[in-house]
């Protein structure tokens, strides 16, 4: 019998198993939870003066830390830079071998060890405190290396969410938490947009929904059906049919835009018989169709399709036929309303 044809019925002791699993990841969540209702209630007394430093700041915020801390560390560099606010990780064993350089004048530089210790700090800050880089130090136990800098953030903290109450749990928790906390409040004073966030990321939802164009996805030159108003029924068929744009675009020698020749068009047209053969592209034509400028935002050209169940628009610039926007193109970019 094959593993996909067995089924397993779980037994009286397979469900006290689960439940004493669900327990314990419930007791861990719990006490990381709780670890940060008590961090909202203690914020450290000087962590004003660490958010006005980063505000005033003309260089760049460079974290710093090892081993969990530094995962940490790069986790919230990515935050910061997220919302605009420059950053960088920097390892404090690569700094002491040179890449302590990085650091320049008008920069901040946020230690992050739990314990307030490590000897690559002992080198690191001296150094950085006698260049004029601001220092603070980001820790639940004030170590030696307190002594080393200008600002002392110390988290309150009492114990790891771990069963040993060894591995960086809890106290991970409230770093991170505290350097998002710290971000979000900077970027909230220097009031960071949805639009300067989408520049940090382009190709996000939000990115392509507020700064991608109609420019970026319209048909143009040769790919674009257009039909003189003169154009037969016959012709406008075969072109429309060769351009697979679903229609055909009446314009006049300045490329003005006259109309339209949707399907719908050709079909209303045909149920009047072998009279249509005579009939050209402006007299079967929509007049006055929806049109949009290239500069338009995509996601807005979406919404009017949707919003008038149709499947393309004219793009039209200086009164100037120049484009052809295609729903099924700005769906498969993603592009969302």
């Amino acid at each position: 019998m094959s593993v996909e044809h067995i089924t397993v019925v779980p037994g009286v002791k397979d469900r006290h198993h689960a439940h004493i699993v669900s327990a314990g990841l419930a007791s861990v969540i719990q006490a990381e939870a709780e670890a940060l209702l008590l961090l909202s209630k203690n914020i450290p007394a000087d962590a004003n003066v660490l958010v006005q430093l980063i505000l005033a700041v003309s260089g760049k915020v460079v974290f710093s830390g090892i081993g969990k801390s530094g995962l940490i560390a790069k986790k919230i560099v990515a935050t910061f830079s997220s919302l605009g606010i420059p950053s960088f990780f920097l390892h404090p064993t690569e700094a002491v071998h040179g890449d302590l350089g990085a650091v320049q004048a008008g920069d901040i530089f946020i230690a992050i060890s739990k314990s307030g210790t490590g000897w690559e700090f002992e080198y690191i800050l001296p150094v950085l405190r006698s260049q004029g880089v601001h220092t603070t130090l980001m820790c639940c136990h004030r170590g030696n290396i307190a002594e080393l800098v200008d600002l002392v953030m110390v988290l309150p903290f009492n114990q790891e969410a771990c069963v040993l109450g060894l591995a960086p749990t809890s106290s991970s928790t409230l770093m991170l938490a505290f350097g998002d906390a710290l971000a979000v409040v900077v970027s909230s004073q220097r009031h960071f947009s949805r639009q300067a966030f989408a520049r940090n990321h382009p190709a996000g939802a939000l990115g392509k929904k507020l700064l991608l164009t109609v420019r970026s996805f319209m048909l143009t030159g040769d790919h674009l059906p257009l039909l003189s108003s003169g154009t037969l029924f016959q012709e406008v068929l075969v072109h429309i049919t060769a351009k697979k744009c679903g229609m055909g675009i009446v314009i006049d020698d300045n490329l003005q835009i006259l109309g339209v020749v949707t399907d719908g068009d050709l079909r209303r047209a045909c149920d009047e018989g072998p009279v249509v053969f005579q009939k050209n592209a402006l007299e079967i034509a929509t007049k006055k169709p929806k049109v949009i400028s290239p500069g338009m935002l995509a996601y807005v050209a979406l919404q009017m399709m949707e919003d008038f169940h149709i499947t393309a628009l004219v793009v039209v610039e200086h009164e100037r036929v120049v484009g052809l926007v295609h729903i099924h193109d700005l769906v498969k970019a993603g592009i969302t309303t």
